[in-house]
């Protein structure tokens, strides 16, 4: 079957780094062994946003039984411009991630569909997009390169 439309367009909206702390091991609970990867500082640099990404972040992680891992992505950006855009975004890595060393991205899946939340009216438009990425994660650092979907041919 053909399709109605024309297939959206990826248009990079940023590159985030941000350098993290060791691991705070939360232990085994009744949903899996929880970990705090607390992030330090960061930095944000693209064609609709640079700045640096704020210390007080940090990804939530869940390792299931079964090995499957849910990341509870939850950072600050604060923009060359002064305004702040709260960051939130559930990616599904491999357990290898979870060890805090560096694995070979084509090794895993680490895609994140990336929440931005802003009140700044430059921003605003960031609010209500569907924004993907594809991260890495290396010692002492996660990484990632986030888009926006587009509609234009």
């Amino acid at each position: 079957m053909e399709t109605l439309l024309p297939p959206p367009t990826l248009t990079p909206l940023f590159t985030l780094r941000c350098a993290v702390e060791p691991p705070i091991e939360i232990g085994h609970g009744p949903y899996g062994r929880r970990r705090c990867i607390p992030i330090m500082s960061g930095s944000v640099g693209g064609n609709y946003i640079n700045g640096e990404g704020m210390p007080g972040g940090a990804d939530f992680m869940l390792v299931e039984n079964n090995q499957t891992v849910h990341v509870d992505t939850n950072y600050v950006i604060k923009s060359d411009d002064g305004a702040f855009l709260y960051i939130r975004g559930p990616p599904e890595v491999l357990q290898a991630l979870m060890e805090g060393g560096p694995v070979d991205s084509s090794q895993y899946w680490f895609h994140l569909h990336v929440k931005i939340e802003t009140g700044h009216d430059k921003y605003k438009w960031m609010n209500n997009r569907v924004i993907v990425g594809r991260a890495t994660r290396t010692t002492g650092e996660v990484a990632y390169d986030a888009y926006f979907l587009n509609n234009d041919p």
